[in-house]
């Protein structure tokens, strides 16, 4: 599997930018600085959490940190018929980089047995075909929690997470339950593998 070096993933960021600013310019005015402070804080936490596991190479966290959202560059983020994460999975297969074409397509699932009606994507059958085929590794797991952990330009709890997204994409009291639950088993599992409390790593009250 091939993954970008740090150079590679911070021009890959740029040039993104430069796409989206050209492509989507009412969502590069009113989103770009919120949208690069949450890749690059996302990308932060990766390898901070890293930094007290043996086995998850921090600089390889930060970069797919870096990129999970790459597809949102690519393509119109309001428009519905597209998901990023399939956008984003298809972009970096094209370039090479099939280890970030994975995070960005695992990043938003800690669990692949989600229903379709739960989103609005038409893309989500083939997403959850795609997903099928993967077994999930410490990356994998890290970036979903890592984007679960920034709301805005902070690192926040998860159910301050959970709050934005029951508002932004109006999801159900229900789902919003089941995937806080989700999430929480998530860091958990991190808790384990740092052998301390991610909150308190992160600096979160």
């Amino acid at each position: 599997m091939t993954c970008p070096s740090i150079k590679q993933a911070l021009d890959l960021f740029d040039e993104g930018l430069a796409v989206m600013r050209k492509e989507q310019p009412r969502f590069a005015f009113y989103c770009e600085k919120s949208f690069r402070s949450h890749c690059c804080l996302v990308a932060c936490c990766a390898e901070m959490i890293a930094s007290r596991i043996d086995n998850i190479d921090g600089q390889k966290a930060y970069i797919l940190g870096l990129l999970h959202d790459y597809g949102k560059m690519m393509r119109d983020a309001d428009n519905k018929e597209y998901f990023h994460g399939l956008t984003g999975y298809n972009e970096m297969n094209r370039l090479g980089y099939d280890e970030v074409a994975r995070v960005c397509l695992t990043h938003t699932f800690p669990d692949k047995d989600f229903k379709y009606t739960e989103y609005s994507y038409p893309e989500m059958r083939k997403t959850k075909k795609l997903l099928a085929q993967v077994d999930y590794d410490d990356y994998d797991r890290l970036i979903q929690l890592c984007d679960l952990l920034v709301v805005g330009m902070n690192f926040s709890k998860i159910k301050d997470r959970m709050i934005f997204v029951k508002d932004k994409y109006r999801v159900s009291t229900m789902v919003i339950k089941r995937r806080y639950r989700q999430a929480l088993r998530l860091k958990n599992y991190f808790d384990r593998r740092c052998g301390c409390n991610i909150y308190r790593l992160l600096g979160i009250n």
